[in-house]
């Protein structure tokens, strides 16, 4: 199907860019000598605004999401008389051991979306690290009642897990958290430095035309 001028008016209304009165067709193919931008110009640059915009929230929120998860595997990897499982243990209260496993379920699968969320070959893989550490040690987190979703998501069923042995519950999370709270730290990095380099990252390679033709369904 040939591109039409009100093909072009109509995108250009729905972008919210004022439509030229002349043909638009020639508009494209002409440098402006005014200085302005030309159609593409405008419509390029609000497609690398809005595509930077939202890697820079995913990042944002991979590295929060990620740090948080650190904690919480830090945290159920202590080892020793004075560490967070031990003292549950000498205390008889399994609730606080059910809020931090549910903190770092939560954190796990806000990183693990976060991840899937990405184009970049690092987060893939981390991604697949992740899952694969949970996976490793999946018979012995569903007998305290954690167990992986299809999707790779994890849930707690709360009053499994109040009921379960601090030494089944050191014992599924002893390797997994170690494992974890490295990977989370390398994620938390990665994402760091995908925030820094960002502006840098926009592929301007394939035409406008054919971003237009998928936005918009111009090909029919």
């Amino acid at each position: 199907m040939r591109i039409t001028t009100q093909m072009l008016n109509e995108t250009a209304k729905r972008t919210g860019i004022p439509v030229c009165k002349n043909n638009l067709l020639s508009y494209i193919n002409n440098e402006s000598s005014s200085g302005q931008n030309t159609l593409l110009d405008s419509l390029n640059k609000k497609n690398k605004d809005k595509v930077s915009s939202a890697v820079m929230s995913n990042y944002k929120k991979l590295d929060k999401n990620a740090s948080n998860l650190k904690t919480q595997a830090d945290k159920l990897a202590e080892t020793g008389e004075q560490s967070f499982l031990e003292k549950i243990k000498e205390s008889g209260d399994n609730t606080k051991a059910y809020d931090t496993v549910q903190s770092y379920v939560d954190h796990y699968n806000s990183t693990l979306s976060g991840l899937k969320k990405s184009s970049g070959v690092l987060d893939r893989y981390y991604s697949e690290m992740l899952q694969d550490a949970a996976n490793d040690q999946s018979e012995q987190l569903e007998k305290i009642g954690v167990t992986i979703g299809k999707d790779g998501m994890l849930s707690v069923d709360k009053e499994k897990l109040e009921a379960a042995s601090i030494e089944d519950i050191q014992k599924a999370f002893g390797t997994l958290a170690s494992k974890t709270s490295h990977i989370a730290d390398r994620i938390s990095n990665n994402a760091q430095a995908g925030m820094e380099s960002t502006s840098n990252q926009y592929d301007g390679t394939g035409s406008i035309m054919s971003q237009l033709a998928s936005r918009y369904d111009f090909w029919g």
